[in-house]
């Protein structure tokens, strides 16, 4: 569902567009806003895919809230409305980057036009699996990042058609994208090659973008939670300390000042999983980079991930993989020769 943002000092105006948004398939009203200000304020409040804005309003004009919104995130389209045509309104508009300049009023089937042309061109584009991540990360469903990214990693690569700079770009848009999701409210503007870093030489192979992009997603995961929940940050970091031990709630709790009932209720609601199936994945995601870049065995990976015993990992990868190790180790090896 593409997300809008309808910013106009008048009320009937907005109303019309609503109702006539309303009825196109796979579109919804996000916000309303009367003016600029409020506009760039509602954009970093909100995930907004587009946005009708009046030209003329109250304070800041509908071409300089365009430029500040562009600067915060580039890719939210922007038509702006005008209820006169005017050849240098125009012209400026367009020089802040909007996707057009539209006379009013906007009839429903020019509107019909423009989202439809909207859809087609979104989900062609990086944005489209932007909102794939977000909706995942909206929806709180971590076992979404582990089962889905692989398939989301091969679309970005088949619409970038494996070029190596194209690929980057798209990679660097998410993370940073998904980054500015994550910290709007605290203001922080980190920057994803400072976090994680990529360059077009890790991106040849898929894997190592998958495994990247599942980092990022964790990362996101666990600042929204940690936001909401700060006793939360002790246990994630013991985690990551011990991700490749033998650990479970009760080291959790011993070592982080927390009841084991309400640290599984908390994490229950942020994650929609247990802490024991997170750390399951978390240990299975790096299994699987061990299994795809070295030829070590199953029993030095499960030992290396803190699995005593070779036969319990191999039991735990089946639970979460529907197939045996070997099995997906020659889809690995399938894969590899498709991609040739």
């Amino acid at each position: 569902m593409y997300q809008i943002l309808i910013v106009d000092d008048d009320v009937l105006m907005r109303q019309a567009l609503r109702v006539m948004i309303e009825k196109i398939d796979g579109f919804s009203v996000a916000a309303e806003a009367e003016t600029g200000e409020e506009a760039i304020y509602l954009c970093k409040m909100n995930k907004i895919d587009l946005i009708f804005m009046d030209i003329m309003m109250p304070g800041i004009s509908g071409i300089e809230a365009s430029k500040t919104i562009k600067e915060w995130d580039s890719s939210i389209v922007i038509y702006l409305l005008s209820a006169y045509s005017n050849f240098y309104l125009a012209k400026q508009a367009l020089k802040s980057n909007v996707k057009e300049y539209i006379s009013k009023p906007i009839s429903f089937s020019m509107l019909s036009g423009l989202l439809a042309n909207f859809k087609t061109e979104q989900e062609g584009s990086a944005r489209y699996q932007l909102n794939v991540l977000m909706e995942i990360i909206k929806e709180k469903e971590f076992k979404r990042v582990y089962y889905d990214l692989g398939t989301i990693v091969d679309e970005i690569y088949n619409h970038a058609n494996d070029e190596p700079e194209k690929v980057y770009e798209i990679f660097t848009y998410l993370g940073q994208s998904l980054l500015n999701s994550s910290h709007f409210l605290d203001g922080e503007s980190k920057k994803i090659e400072e976090l994680f870093a990529l360059n077009e030489a890790l991106i040849l192979e898929r894997k190592v973008t998958e495994l990247w992009l599942f980092r990022v997603m964790n990362y996101i995961f666990q600042q929204n939670s940690i936001r909401r929940y700060p006793l939360l940050e002790a246990a994630f970091a013991y985690i990551e300390d011990n991700i490749k031990k033998d650990i479970g709630l009760n080291q959790i709790i011993e070592n982080c000042s927390i009841s084991q009932g309400y640290l599984s209720r908390i994490f229950k609601s942020q994650f929609h999983t247990s802490v024991m199936d997170y750390i399951h994945i978390r240990k299975l995601n790096l299994a699987k980079g061990y299994f795809f870049f070295t030829d070590e065995s199953i029993a030095e990976i499960a030992f290396k991930l803190g699995y005593n015993e070779s036969s319990y990992f191999s039991k735990v990868f089946k639970k979460y993989e529907k197939m045996t190790v070997n099995q997906y180790k020659s889809t690995i090896y399938n894969r590899s020769l498709d991609q040739q």
